[in-house]
């Protein structure tokens, strides 16, 4: 009792301390609202308005389409019938490339070139926060241009989708045109650059082979020339036939001589003749093998037995240069077909029309997601606020 009387003394008369508390109440409730006014109230106001009457219109255009190939689906077809999934094989890849094409430089540039995009960007009839600074760099552009399209890509059916946006129809109708026509010459650059990489080292095989061949018929044709025989090997063969045929012939013509001269005289007509026959025979036969040694000797026709080998040795390229050649042309004929069973294609089943009204911005939905982050912001902030006041009291 005695310490509250103390406390009760202390205290100054005439100044109750519940009105202190109530100024200070007061105080916090007009610094909250002022705060709800200016964190909360101020930009959905503001963002309202600029959504309501101030933010261009953007009309909208894009075309959805797949990513086909010429080779026959098999196995994955009769997977795919169970799963339900795409069987698009290495279509995949080039679809997800196609997309990151469309939001690319390459692509900017060339629409840019085309179409003067940066003219129609940064027209001063478009709102000042969605019209872009055509004194930026060209990243910043790049950075715009992805802002202004939008892609999509099914993997379980495969269909690519984009959809650009522009300030006026008849240039987001163009604009889709131009991306869809860029995407098109992708696929075929794609497809024609894998159809001449699988067809690049058979022909090289064939360039190859075809040297081979000529460098044969070359050296070939070489040696005929400084030869003077077409075929020196079957000249030989025809030297040793005639030859064995003069012999037998001489050999039939002694034996009628040896089996004559037991009957008939010497002097007979009839072996005389067989005589005159034989010595004929036997002088055809000696003229031969004198002009087969002076050919193997090195003279005319050449038929030396180095001749005769570097002969074979050059018949033997021939044929091995021919087969290699003719193995060449048909790796290379598979290889172009194989390839050709690989190309790719735009399925196109929506194409880009030209819009009738402009369905961006979304007015109403962006302003209440601005009066929702406001609130959001004061909210967060206004416990911070207290919870730091409390914290120090």
């Amino acid at each position: 009792m005695a310490d509250q009387a103390a406390r009760t003394a202390e205290k100054p008369s005439g100044v109750p301390t519940t009105s202190r508390r109530k100024k200070q109440k007061g105080g916090r409730r007009w610094g909250l609202l002022a705060s709800f006014l200016l964190i909360c109230c101020l930009p959905a106001i503001l963002g309202a308005v600029y959504y309501g009457a101030i933010a261009s219109d953007r009309y909208a255009a894009g075309s959805s389409f797949v990513v086909r190939g010429l080779e026959s689906g098999g196995a994955s077809d009769f997977v795919s019938s169970f799963t339900g999934l795409a069987s698009t094989g290495s279509t995949t890849s080039d679809s997800y490339i196609i997309r990151r094409y469309l939001e690319s430089p390459d692509l900017v540039q060339q629409l840019d070139m085309a179409l003067d995009l940066r003219a129609h960007f940064s027209s001063p009839e478009i709102d000042i926060l969605s019209r872009f600074d055509a004194s930026a760099p060209f990243e910043d552009f790049v950075s715009y241009w992805q802002r202004r399209i939008v892609t999509a890509y099914d993997s379980s059916t495969g269909i690519l989708s984009f959809e650009v946006q522009a300030f006026d129809a008849d240039t987001a109708h163009l604009l889709a045109t131009g991306v869809l026509a860029a995407a098109d010459t992708l696929i075929n650059e794609l497809s024609e650059k894998a159809r001449r990489d699988a067809v690049h080292i058979a022909t090289s095989e064939v360039s190859r082979a075809e040297t081979r061949l000529y460098n044969a018929q070359i050296a070939l044709s070489e040696f005929r020339s400084a030869s003077g025989a077409v075929d020196p090997m079957m000249t030989a063969q025809l030297d040793a036939e005639l030859v064995s045929a003069l012999q037998a012939q001489l050999s039939e013509v002694n034996a009628s001589i040896q089996s004559m001269s037991e009957t008939v005289e010497s002097t007979a007509p009839v072996l005389r003749q067989l005589h005159r026959r034989a010595d004929a025979l036997q002088a055809q036969i000696d003229a031969r093998r004198a002009a087969i040694s002076v050919r193997q000797a090195g003279g005319a026709g050449g038929l030396t037995a180095n001749a005769l080998s570097e002969f074979e040795g050059l018949q033997l390229e021939m044929t091995f240069a021919q087969q290699t050649y003719a193995s060449a042309l048909t790796s290379l004929e598979q290889a172009r077909m194989a390839a050709d069973r690989q190309q790719r294609y735009l399925a196109v089943f929506s194409q880009p029309l030209r819009p009738h009204d402009a369905i961006y911005p979304l007015r109403l939905r962006n302003a209440v997601l601005v009066a929702l982050a406001a609130f959001a912001a004061w909210a967060i902030s206004a416990l911070i606020g207290y919870a730091i006041r409390d914290h120090l009291s």
